[in-house]
């Protein structure tokens, strides 16, 4: 990246700082792993100058977001003394349905999950400034509608949201920059490493915590339902954090996933990039894949019985969403009722696949063979025989 080009953190603390009227109490949380990710851009990346500035105001933007976080938790200690209980985290392989599983998940009235305006602008906590709360959604709103205008729906292919609609983690995980999901849009490979190997994930879902009792704050009380492909990667951390969680995995083909990881990718990271090399980023995120698989693995070998689990097959909640959600609701201990079967079939009748566009993709695109991949993650579909791409 040229000199012109590169990334600072003190730019990206002052524009931090310039978003929000409050005084930052923990200006050193998190800062380590905003200094490792920009030192992996500046180096790795290859930004225009245009993808630079866009990327220097999206940290910008997650840092001022956890100053406000820290801000309110430390100006009232009731927030962090509520508990978060028997929450649920809706994970899977990225690119598995787990966008689609949560829509449907959305559909039951007695769980709480974050709106995506409220990962845009979580503060003040929702239930304490009504008003706020309100423009802040319109503010959504009115952005997504200007995206729409501008990129179609490019954008809907890729990942369903809508401004009220249930928003995944990501928009948590990025204001503790341990966000290992940075490698799609980004050519951060050393990065993306050192969140694997290096950054402690068990203080960010610590934040991640903090975040949830900050929008829960003078609400009713609810569980919440959280979802995330990445989650895959800290099991053990959501764990320690959480230790009353519940999980729900999706499974996918491995073959299927990764070729939609490429193109989700290569859309992604042309966004900051005039320099994206296709066989290059699909050896990528065959690791990124794999990191996934493997982690999956690993924990359901030796994970404790104890917590509740329910495995979820793609085909089947595109094909029969209502049958698909009789295990996963028997394993929450929710009740199925059929209030929440019709609302789930209306969703998806006003929703049917291909609505906001068609995502297609194609393995060979990347410099990549099915069959090899087919091979290599071997693993796990015998381990879980209905990510098996015949189902056999």
């Amino acid at each position: 990246m040229s000199t012109s080009h590169r990334l600072s953190v003190a730019a990206v603390f002052e524009h931090a700082h310039a978003l929000s009227p409050v005084t930052d109490p923990t200006p050193e949380l998190f800062a380590d792993n905003l200094e490792l990710l920009i030192e992996s851009i500046n180096e790795e990346a290859r930004m225009s100058e245009d993808g630079a500035a866009a990327c220097s105001w999206m940290l910008a933007s997650a840092l001022h977001k956890r100053m406000e976080i820290s801000h309110w938790c430390e100006s009232e200690p009731d927030i962090v003394a509520r508990p978060v209980e028997r929450p649920v985290f809706l994970t899977g392989l990225p690119r598995s349905g787990t966008t689609y599983f949560q829509y449907l998940f959305d559909r039951e009235p007695s769980m709480r999950m974050m709106r995506t305006w409220e990962g845009d602008s979580p503060c003040p906590p929702p239930a304490v400034d009504p008003a706020s709360a309100a423009d802040r959604r319109e503010r959504c709103a009115q952005q997504h509608r200007q995206r729409r205008e501008q990129e179609g729906t490019a954008s809907d292919s890729f990942h369903l949201s809508d401004p009220d609609g249930p928003q995944e983690c990501v928009m948590i995980m990025d204001q503790t920059f341990g966000n290992a999901g940075h490698y799609w849009t980004f050519r951060v490979p050393t990065y993306f490493e050192r969140v694997l190997d290096n950054i402690d994930l068990t203080a960010c879902y610590a934040h991640h915590k903090r975040v949830l009792q900050t929008l829960q704050w003078h609400a009713e009380p609810m569980r919440w339902a959280q979802k995330w492909p990445c989650h895959l990667l800290a099991l053990d951390n959501i764990m320690q954090v959480y230790p009353d969680a519940s999980l729900v995995v999706t499974h996918r083909n491995p073959v299927e996933v990764l070729a939609s990881n490429c193109s989700y990718s290569a859309f992604l990271r042309k966004k900051f990039s005039d320099h994206v090399d296709l066989a290059e980023l699909g050896q990528q995120m065959k690791d990124l894949v794999g990191r996934h698989i493997r982690a999956l693995v690993d924990f359901d070998i030796a994970r404790d019985t104890n917590i509740p689990i329910a495995h979820v097959d793609y085909r089947h909640v595109v094909a029969d969403p209502g049958a698909a959600m009789v295990d996963v609701y028997a394993s929450l201990d929710l009740e199925l009722t059929p209030t929440v079967r019709q609302n789930i079939d209306s969703w998806r009748a006003e929703n049917p696949p291909g609505k906001r566009g068609v995502h297609a993709y194609d393995l060979s695109d990347y410099g990549l063979d099915a069959g090899e991949v087919a091979e290599e993650f071997a693993f796990y579909t015998d381990r879980f025989d209905f990510a098996r791409q015949d189902g056999a």
